[in-house]
Formats: C-alpha cells, sequence, structure tokens
C-alpha cells in the first residue's frame, strides 16, 4: 500500500521513469542504408520527418556489413541493401520479414577518371595502373564493377578496394587511385564534370537492383511501415530518379 503524499510522488515518478524510454523512441526510425544511397536518402528524409512527425536515423556502409550487423542484433527497423541477395537472406533468416522486400531503386555504375583519359571499350587494352572499385565481396557495386573488368576482357589493373562504395570514391577523388568505379548517384550528388565519367553499359554486370526490408525489430515499428511506403510513392521515385538512378516505371 502507498501511504503519504511522499510516497505518492516517488511512486509516480517510478512509472515515469519506466515509461519515459519507451516514449522517447515511439516515433525513432533507423535506417541501416547501403553507401550509394546515403546522399539520396538524406535529401528524402526532411519531408519524410516533417510530413510525418518521426525521427530518423541512417548508419550507412556497405550492404554485407550491414546484413551482418542486423544478423547480430543492430537496432535498425529499416534496411535499405544495394543488391536483393542480402534482404532475401535475411528473410530466410526471418521468414516474417519476406513479405515486406520491395526494390526502391535500381542503380548505374559509371567509371570516373578526374584527369584526361579514355572509358576502356574495344580497342583500348589497359586501364590505368591503380584503379579503385568496392569489395566486391560485400558491395553490389563492387561486384558489378568487377563484373565489368571482366566483360571488357583489359588487362587487370593494381586495385584499390575499399570497404564500400563510398571508400572508393574517396580513393579516387584523393588521388590514391587514378580512376574507378563509383554509382551515379555519386557523380550525380558531387556534380563532377561528364567529361570525366562515363556510364557503364548494363550488358557488362548483373542488374543492380536495390532492395529494402523491414527487419524483425521494424516489423513492430508502424513508422518503419510509414516509411517504405513513403518510398514507393512516385513522387518521391522520380526524385530518385534525379539522383541518378534508373526509374522503376521504364
Amino acid at each position: 500500500m502507498i501511504r503519504g503524499p511522499a510516497a505518492v510522488i516517488r511512486f509516480a515518478l517510478t512509472i515515469l521513469c519506466l515509461l519515459l524510454p519507451s516514449l522517447s523512441n515511439a516515433d525513432l526510425l533507423r535506417i541501416a542504408v547501403a553507401s550509394n544511397f546515403t546522399h539520396t536518402l538524406n535529401t528524402l528524409l526532411p519531408e519524410f520527418e516533417n510530413d510525418t512527425g518521426h525521427d530518423v536515423e541512417i548508419s550507412s556502409a556497405s550492404s554485407g556489413k550491414l546484413y551482418a550487423q542486423i544478423l547480430h542484433g543492430a537496432p535498425f527497423d529499416v534496411f535499405l541493401s544495394a543488391d536483393t541477395d542480402k534482404p532475401q537472406q535475411l528473410a530466410e533468416q526471418f521468414p516474417k520479414i519476406e513479405s515486406t522486400l520491395f526494390t526502391y531503386a535500381t542503380g548505374r555504375l559509371v567509371y570516373w577518371c578526374p584527369k584526361e583519359c579514355e572509358y576502356p571499350l574495344s580497342g583500348i587494352s589497359t586501364m590505368p595502373a591503380t584503379l579503385a572499385i568496392a569489395n566486391p565481396r560485400l558491395a553490389p557495386y563492387g561486384l558489378a564493377a568487377k563484373q565489368t573488368i571482366e566483360a571488357l576482357k583489359v588487362s587487370t589493373p593494381t586495385l584499390v578496394t575499399g570497404e564500400n562504395i563510398g571508400q572508393a570514391y574517396r580513393f579516387i577523388e584523393s588521388g590514391h587511385a587514378q580512376a574507378g568505379f563509383i554509382a551515379l548517384s555519386q557523380a550525380v550528388a558531387a556534380r563532377l564534370p561528364a567529361s570525366q565519367y562515363w556510364l557503364v553499359a548494363e550488358h557488362h554486370h548483373a542488374a543492380i537492383q536495390q532492395t529494402g526490408a523491414l527487419t524483425p525489430r521494424g516489423l513492430n515499428n508502424p513508422a518503419a511501415r510509414t516509411f517504405i511506403e513513403y518510398l514507393r510513392r512516385p513522387e518521391i521515385q522520380a526524385q530518385i530518379t534525379q539522383q541518378g538512378y534508373a526509374s522503376l516505371y521504364d
């Protein structure tokens, strides 16, 4: 039995302290996003937060690294991968999320050479001495780059391998690599001169279908479901296309 005003106040404060964590996180959405989509996501979030009142925290890395973190219990609600394989593998581990898988973007690969050089199409036998790509084992854009190098049948250069496509970009930007393969969205975001990069023909590599999904934690977060519906909206898809992705409606 609770007796006296002081006891009542202490009891009320105890209940409030227990409730505060759940109240403060009620509208918090945590998104794990592949590196190539980070800039685009950041341009979309202000409108989403303003329209819904939800707060969003993002963590960016390679798709493979994010997948491993989710498997080990990282507190993410939404997984935006740069491929289809990782979300499908996650759904195999957690079948309840399978119905939430959806394609949110189709990526395009570009060959970026900041200094004077040519795109290594047929007739050009070599690439620059050092070439940056993302890790093909972890990053879908890195796998697409590896497939492109093999398809072009050029002399294999010295590869400078980044953990993700963001690191590959920084290797080229800093001069640690003379050229390399990055996402078109990165070229658009950085406003690179059109004379410095070439769009890679899609038949040189497997399609970069970027798939999103709720995580097991996200199944219980209404903000997560609201967000994936937001990404599906035609006007949002139009903005994504403007950021350097192929249209899902072609």
